[in-house]
C-alpha cells in the first residue's frame, strides 16, 4: 500500500510543475510588458511632443520630415516656448529676433519680437528658416549646422576641402558646439521617430 501511494504522489507532481511553469510564464509575460509600458512612459515624458498637428503642417510645408523638426524643437528648447537665450534667441525654435524679421518681411501680418513666444508664429517661422536652409544647401544636416552656426559659417566649411568632400555635405565640422548639435539632431530625430511618428502615416 505504501508504494502506491508514492507513485500516487509522484504523479501528481507533473501537472502542478507544468501549472507553475505556465503561471510564471504569464507572470513574466506580464511584467515584461509592463516593464515595456513603464519605459515607453518614461520616454514620452523625456521627449515630450506638442503642438504636433503645427508640427505637422510645416514639416509639409517646408519638405522637412516632422521628426526632424521635433528633434531641433527639442534640442534649442526642450518643447519650452518660453525659453530665451543669452544672446536673445526667443521660443520653442530659438529664433534671434533680427532672424524673425527678416523672416517676416514679406508678411502681411505685422509681428513683434514677443510674438516668438508664440508657439504657433515660432513652429511656423522656425521650420520655414530650417526649409529655406535645406532648399539652400541640399542636405538637411548641412541646414541644421547653418541653423545652429550661421550660413556663411556653413559656406565656408563647405568650400574648404578640410571639412567638406562634396561642398554639400560636411565631413567634419570644426565647432564642437555646431559639431554636437548636428550629432544631437541626429539621435534625437531617431528618437521622435521611434516615440511618435514610425507608425503614423502622415
Amino acid at each position: 500500500m505504501s508504494k502506491r501511494r508514492k507513485k500516487k504522489k509522484r504523479g501528481c507532481v507533473v501537472p502542478v510543475i507544468i501549472t507553475l511553469v505556465f503561471v510564471l510564464l504569464v507572470a513574466l509575460f506580464v511584467f515584461t510588458d509592463l516593464f515595456s509600458q513603464i519605459r515607453l512612459s518614461i520616454e514620452h515624458q523625456i521627449y515630450p511632443l506638442k503642438y504636433e498637428q503645427e508640427i505637422l503642417s510645416a514639416a509639409e510645408d517646408n519638405n522637412i520630415e516632422p521628426e526632424l523638426l521635433c528633434a531641433v524643437i527639442y534640442a534649442e528648447s526642450k518643447f519650452n516656448e518660453n525659453a530665451t537665450s543669452s544672446v536673445g534667441a526667443r521660443g520653442l525654435m530659438q529664433i534671434m529676433p533680427e532672424t524673425f524679421a527678416w523672416l517676416t518681411t514679406n508678411s502681411e501680418k505685422s509681428y513683434t519680437a514677443d510674438d516668438l513666444y508664440d508657439p504657433l508664429v515660432n513652429i511656423e517661422y522656425g521650420a520655414k528658416y530650417l526649409g529655406d536652409l535645406y532648399a539652400h544647401f541640399g542636405d538637411i544636416y548641412t541646414a541644421c549646422a547653418a541653423y545652429n552656426a550661421g550660413s556663411g559659417t556653413v559656406e565656408q566649411w563647405l568650400s574648404d576641402e578640410e571639412y567638406s568632400d562634396d561642398g554639400v555635405t560636411l565631413s567634419y565640422i570644426p565647432y564642437g558646439e555646431t559639431s554636437g548639435y548636428v550629432e544631437n539632431i541626429k539621435n534625437y530625430t531617431l528618437k521622435y521617430n521611434e516615440l511618435y511618428f514610425e507608425n503614423n502615416q502622415y
